[in-house]
């Protein structure tokens, strides 16, 4: 089921968003929809980090990551 909210903003921020939207070819409603999933996946994506971060765990440095990476293929 989908639900209907209401965003209030100034006029000049509305034509930005407006003009983005059209820019990228969507309709305003799909590009606010879109750009606040990309939000709430960003700070989810965030917080996994942190919580990873925090796990005690083996930890190498940047130069072995570089080193597996690009040396080893």
């Amino acid at each position: 089921m989908s639900m209907v909210t209401t965003i209030r903003m100034p006029e000049d921020q509305y034509a930005q968003v407006r003009d983005l939207a059209a820019f990228e070819g969507q309709n305003v409603s799909t590009f606010m929809r879109n750009a606040i999933l990309d939000k709430v996946t960003n700070m989810q994506d965030y917080d996994l980090g942190i919580s990873v971060l925090k796990e005690k765990n083996n930890r190498i440095s940047r130069d072995e990551v570089v080193g597996k990476v690009f040396i080893e293929q």
